[in-house]
C-alpha cells in the first residue's frame, strides 16, 4: 500500500476528533456560551438601566426569546407577545440596540415561511457526521483499489524483450530446449505441417542464479512476441477472490496481445501443493484459476499463449500443475561446468579490460560451484578490487580477492582482538588449514587469515579444483573432520571450547544429518547403515535412528580431527605462529609451510 494512503488511514481517527471538536465550537460561538437564564423582570431593568450592549428578541410571535449580550456575559429570558412591547420600551430608555430575528423555513399557521437565520454550528452538527463518514469511505475506497490492483495493471501491459540467445552463454543443450518455443512463435508453419503442438507450459527449475529468468526473456526476444513478466508472490493476498482475478486479468491480457510468452517467476508462491486447510483457501482458489486458465479452453490455437515459470522447488508444488496438458516440459537449469562458466566468464568479461594472466580458463577453474550469478558478481568485483588499486585492467589477484569477499565478507581490520583471542583464533583457522591440506580428498586450501571477515573474526577457505558430481564416504568424513577441526585446535592446545566454533558445528551437523538420513553412509555402507533413514511405521524411531547415528559420524569426525593435530603439533604452533605474524597466508606459502599434500585415489577399485 503506498505511504501516502497508508498516512491518510491514520489521519482519519484525528480528522473525526478536530471534527467533532469543531461542531462543538462552532455551536459554542453560535450561542457565545455560557448562557444564564434570568427573570424577564431583571432583563428589563438592565435594559432600562443601559448595561447591556445589544439586545435580540428572537423567535415566532407568542414565544419569543430575549437575548442580552452585555460583554461576555449572554443572558437569556421567555417573553410573551404582551410583553413585547416592555422590551422595546426598555431598550429605548437605556439606549441598547435592539434587534429581531424570525427563524428561517418554520411554517406559520397561514402557511407561509418565516425566515431563520443560518447557524453554522446546527449545519455542523447536521452534516459533520455524514462528511466524516463520507470521507472514511473514499479514502478506504482508494487503499483497497491500491493493494487490489491498481499496481497490478502495469503488470498487464507487455513489453518486447531485447534478451536474446547470445546473451545466454554456459547453458546450450538447454537453451535448444528452450529455442524451439521460440521459433515455433516465430515460425510455425513447418511445426503446423508435422502435427507438432506447441507446449502450453514450460517450467524451470533448479538452484537460484542459475539462469531460468534470463532464459525465459531470451525466449520472448528471440520469437519477437509480447512478454508478461510476473511474480507468483503478486497473486498471494489477503483478499478473498483477488489473486484469481489478477490471473484472470493477466491471461486475458496475453490473449488480447497472443501470440505472447506469460513467465511466472518463483511460482512455488502460488503453485504449492494443495491441503485443503482453510487458511490456505485463497492460495489454493487462487491456483484453482491458474490451473482452469492453463486448460486452454478459452485461448485460440493461432493465437497462443505459452508459460514459462521458474521455481527453486518443483518437489513442492501441486501435482495438478506439473502435469502433462499444462507444463508439459520440465527443464533443469543446473549449475555450471568448467567450460560453461569460461562461457559465462566471456559474457561478463565483455568491455572489461582483462590482464593477459587472468585467463578465464583458470579462473572458471577455480569457481567450481558458482552459478551465472555469482560469476558476474565476481566480475563486478573483481572491477572493484582493480579501481581501488588504481590498475589499468584486472588481473588474477583481483579475481581472487574478489572471490574471496564473496565467500567470507570484506575484511574489517578495524576490529581490534585482544592478544589472547587472535591467538586462539590463529590456532583455530590453522586446525582448519592443517586437517584440510592432510586430508587427500579435501579441498586444496586456498587462504587461511585471522582478519576479521564479515561475521568471523578469521576465515579458512578451500576451492575446489574441480567438478564434482559425486561425494564419496570418505570426502564427507574427511569434510567434516575439517569443519571439527578448529574446534579440536582449540581443545588440543588450550584445553577449553569457545563460541566461535558455533557455526562450524552447525554445518558439521548438518552434513551429518545428510550422510545418516539421505546418503546412507552412517556405518561405513554396512548393510545396516542402509535401514537408518527407511521410515519407521507407527513413530518417529526412524529419526531418532537418524539423529543417533549423525551423532555417531560427528563423534568420529571430531576424533580424527583432534588425531591428525595431535600427530602433527609441530606444524600446528609452527603455523599459527607464521599466521600471527602475516595475518594472511596464501595457498603457495601453506604449501611450503606444510609440504606437499598426500596423494589418494577418490574410487580406487578393491584388490
Amino acid at each position: 500500500m503506498p505511504k501516502r494512503i497508508l498516512h491518510a488511514l491514520m489521519l482519519l481517527p484525528m480528522l473525526a476528533v478536530l471534527l467533532t471538536a469543531g461542531v462543538a465550537a462552532a455551536a459554542t460561538d453560535a450561542t457565545d456560551s455560557p448562557i444564564r437564564p434570568v427573570p424577564i423582570s431583571t432583563a428589563l431593568d438592565r435594559l432600562a438601566a443601559g448595561r447591556a450592549d445589544s439586545a435580540t428578541l428572537v423567535g415566532p410571535d407568542g414565544s419569543l426569546e430575549l437575548h442580552i449580550r452585555a460583554g461576555k456575559l449572554h443572558l437569556i429570558a421567555e417573553v410573551t407577545s404582551q410583553l413585547s412591547d416592555d422590551v422595546v420600551a426598555a431598550a429605548r430608555r437605556g439606549h441598547v440596540p435592539l434587534t429581531i430575528e424570525r427563524p428561517r423555513a418554520v411554517a406559520t399557521d397561514l402557511g407561509g415561511p418565516i425566515e431563520q437565520p443560518f447557524s453554522i454550528g446546527d449545519w455542523m452538527q447536521t452534516w459533520g457526521p455524514m462528511i466524516l463518514l463520507a470521507a472514511l469511505v473514499a479514502v478506504s475506497a482508494v487503499a483497497l483499489r491500491a493493494m487490489g490492483g491498481a499496481r497490478f495493471k502495469n503488470r498487464l501491459k507487455p513489453v518486447r524483450s531485447v534478451t536474446r540467445f547470445t546473451d545466454v552463454a554456459g547453458i546450450d543443450e538447454i537453451r535448444d530446449d528452450v529455442a524451439e518455443i521460440a521459433d515455433v512463435l516465430r515460425n510455425p508453419a513447418p511445426y503446423e505441417r508435422l502435427g507438432a503442438q506447441l507446449p502450453k507450459g514450460v517450467i524451470l527449475h533448479g538452484p537460484p542464479g542459475t539462469g531460468k529468468t534470463l532464459l525465459a526473456r531470451a525466449v520472448a526476444g528471440e520469437a519477437g512476441v509480447p512478454f508478461f513478466s510476473v511474480s507468483g508472490s503478486e497473486f498471494v493476498e489477503v483478499y478473498a477472490g483477488l489473486g484469481s482475478r489478477r490471473i484472470r486479468a493477466l491471461f486475458a491480457a496475453a490473449r488480447k496481445a497472443a501470440p505472447a510468452v506469460v513467465y511466472i517467476d518463483e511460482i512455488d508462491a502460488v503453485g504449492g501443493r494443495r491441503t485443503g486447510h482453510s487458511a490456505n483457501g485463497e492460495r489454493e482458489q487462487t491456483l484453482d484459476q491458474l490451473l482452469s486458465e492453463m486448460d486452454g479452453f478459452r485461448t485460440d490455437p493461432s493465437k497462443p499463449v505459452v508459460v514459462l515459470a521458474s521455481t527453486n522447488r518443483l518437489d513442492e508444488l501441486d501435482p495438478a500443475l506439473v502435469r502433462s496438458g499444462r507444463f508439459d516440459r520440465k527443464i533443469a537449469v543446473g549449475l555450471p561446468d568448467r567450460a560453461a562458466r569460461r562461457e559465462i566468464l566471456d559474457v561478463h568479461l565483455r568491455g572489461r579490460p582483462v590482464a593477459p594472466e587472468a585467463d578465464p580458463v583458470e579462473v572458471a577453474a577455480m569457481t567450481a560451484g558458482l552459478a551465472g550469478a555469482d560469476l558476474a558478481a565476481l566480475c563486478n568485483e573483481a572491477a572493484f578490487e582493480a579501481a581501488r588499486e588504481g590498475r589499468a585492467d584486472i588481473g588474477l589477484p583481483q579475481f581472487r580477492r574478489a572471490l574471496m569477499r564473496l565467500a567470507a565478507g570484506p575484511e574489517r581490520r578495524s576490529r581490534v582482538m585482544s592478544d589472547e583471542e587472535r591467538r586462539l583464533v590463529a590456532y583455530h583457522e590453522m586446525g582448519h588449514a592443517l586437517v584440510g591440506h592432510l586430508s587427500p580428498t579435501c579441498d586444496p586450501v586456498e587462504r587461511v587469515t585471522v582478519i576479521p571477515q564479515g561475521q568471523a573474526l578469521g576465515v579458512t577457505i578451500l576451492l575446489p579444483t574441480e567438478d564434482r558430481f559425486l561425494a564419496t564416504r570418505t570426502e564427507c568424513m574427511e569434510r567434516m573432520a575439517m569443519m571439527l577441526a578448529g574446534r579440536a585446535a582449540e581443545e588440543l592446545v588450550f584445553g577449553e571450547f569457545t563460541s566461535g566454533a558455533a557455526d562450524d558445528l552447525n554445518r558439521a551437523a548438518a552434513l551429518a544429518r545428510r550422510m545418516a538420513g539421505e546418503m546412507a553412509m552412517a556405518r561405513g555402507g554396512t548393510e545396516e547403515s542402509l535401514l537408518v533413514g527407511l521410515p519407521a511405521a507407527g513413530g518417529d524411531r526412524s529419526a531418532e535412528d537418524v539423529e543417533r547415528a549423525a551423532q555417531d559420524l560427528v563423534r568420529q569426525a571430531f576424533r580424527e580431527a583432534t588425531a591428525l593435530l595431535g600427530r602433527h603439533r609441530e606444524l600446528l604452533e609452527s603455523g599459527a605462529r607464521r599466521l600471527l605474524d602475516a595475518e594472511a597466508l596464501e595457498r603457495d606459502e601453506l604449501a611450503e609451510l606444510f609440504g606437499p599434500r598426500p596423494g589418494a585415489e577418490r574410487l580406487a577399485p578393491l584388490a
